[in-house]
């Protein structure tokens, strides 16, 4: 008899948030019966899923959504988890007509909206933090007691990483409830291609986003190319950003050297990152204190072979070999960051294919999907096991 899992979400399917949709569509894969529930359907034809209940937010000018958003001012509003349930109460209905054995919030957010379904429909709980909601919403202080609920009702808090891991066991997680499941793809959408000196066209990809770092990607390759490298670097994406860096690329005259390109279908990042000669990933730790989890795009370039210049940021040394980690270069650090791809341009075609082999070989042992939503499918074997334990006890 296979296990039926609610997913509760934001949006399905958000390109940046392809992790959701590659876990639920290969758990279908491995046997288990799963459902989302989300605020809005999205990329649809990209991402086909039948099972998916759409229950709409409350409209910006809806009277209820107004007077908590007063009350909410006035320090008021009381517990996030019970007044979300007033806010939004057609989750907790869609939830109970699909009758899974599992309810599955993806981010912290949803995790605090679904801590009171839960309780209500006898459900066990579990939660997974993907970066921000573990470093950003706790800077807040209704946000950590918030989290409280989930710490004392979720059977599982999934972790992308053990630096995640330990963060919420500082913000009050029980550490035996406290599981890392990595971010992972279907590597056979990523064939391995062997790469060749001398690197000269690199690709980042990422929202344009203070954590992404795509300033100090740029300032490190414009001191690459002052000091006599010819460098290319495509960026992926789009966000806030976008205008301020476009900006900087002109009055710097990087036009020829520097493409922003915008966001693009997933197939087209792939053929991207087949062609390209290395991958660059500057994160930080944005000013609001937003951190990444385990970047995805990671685990994409090194599948298909590109060396990585990275930075020692949240999970990222967790994702790299050890034998790579002279690429990883102190977040913020623009001079490190350009003396790493100095030190990737001298390499030879040999070492190059050394650096390549071992971030595969990482890929293929950790972040393998099939492997990671086995892992996930485990913990919700496990989490039916002590709920059914705890009532009949």
């Amino acid at each position: 008899m296979s296990i039926r899992v609610a997913h509760l979400c934001k949006d399905f399917s958000k390109r940046s948030e392809t992790f959701i949709y590659d876990y639920v569509t290969e758990l279908e894969r491995q046997g288990v019966d799963n459902h989302v529930v989300a605020n809005e359907r999205v990329n649809p034809d990209e991402r086909p899923f039948e099972n998916v209940t759409v229950v709409p937010w409350p409209a910006l000018w809806n009277p209820r959504r107004m007077g908590h958003r007063l009350l909410e001012e006035l320090g008021l509003d009381g517990a996030l988890d019970s007044s979300w349930r007033e806010l939004w109460p057609g989750a907790e209905e869609a939830i109970e007509r699909v009758a899974p054995d599992v309810l599955h919030a993806h981010f912290g957010r949803p995790g605090v909206k679904a801590v009171p379904i839960a309780r209500q429909l006898d459900l066990p709980l579990v939660v997974t933090f993907y970066g921000y909601d573990i470093s950003k919403l706790p800077r807040e202080r209704r946000w950590r007691e918030a989290y409280e609920s989930i710490w004392r009702t979720a059977q599982a808090v999934v972790v992308l990483s053990e630096e995640m891991e330990e963060a919420a066991v500082r913000l009050g997680a029980p550490p035996d409830a406290v599981q890392v499941v990595h971010l992972a793809r279907d590597l056979d959408d990523f064939p391995y291609r062997p790469p060749s000196a001398p690197v000269s066209e690199f690709i980042s990809v990422g929202r344009l986003t203070g954590k992404k770092g795509h300033f100090d990607a740029i300032r490190a390759v414009q001191k690459r190319i002052e000091a006599g490298d010819d460098l290319q670097l495509y960026i992926v994406g789009d966000g806030p950003q976008r205008d301020d860096l476009e900006q900087y690329i002109q009055a710097h005259n990087l036009q020829s050297s520097v493409e922003l390109l915008g966001s693009i279908p997933n197939a087209e990042v792939a053929r991207r990152l087949q062609k390209a000669d290395a991958f660059l990933l500057c994160s930080k730790t944005a000013a609001s204190g937003d951190r990444e989890g385990t970047p995805t795009v990671l685990i994409e370039a090194q599948a298909v072979g590109l060396p990585c210049v990275s930075t020692t940021h949240a999970g990222i040394p967790e994702m790299l070999p050890e034998s790579n980690h002279s690429l990883l270069a102190p977040e913020g650090e623009v001079d490190a960051i350009a003396e790493r791809l100095r030190r990737l341009r001298a390499c030879s075609d040999e070492e190059l294919r050394g650096v390549s082999a071992a971030g595969r070989e990482t890929i293929e042992t950790s972040f393998s999907l099939s492997s990671e939503a086995g892992a996930l499918r485990k913990i919700y074997e496990r989490a039916v096991h002590d709920q059914e334990h705890t009532t009949s006890s």
